[in-house]
């Protein structure tokens, strides 16, 4: 049995800067990594754990055009 962890989602704006954070609590990287792609919605996404970015998720090229 693992131990859960703690994920941050940081949305990103266009500039560049963060203005939002999302709480995800997973059993491992790859779910979050999961949960986090699903947030893809506007805005690009960064995923964190403590002070390691676990991964980066960006807009669809159609998204972006928009």
């Amino acid at each position: 049995m693992g131990s859960i962890k703690h994920y941050r989602a940081f949305q990103i704006d266009p500039d560049g800067h963060v203005f939002g954070c999302i709480n995800l609590v997973c059993d491992d990287d790859e779910q979050a990594k999961r949960e986090a792609a699903a947030l893809v919605l506007v805005h690009r996404i960064e995923l964190w754990r403590l002070d390691q970015r676990i991964a980066q998720f960006d807009l669809p090229r159609e998204a972006a055009r928009q």
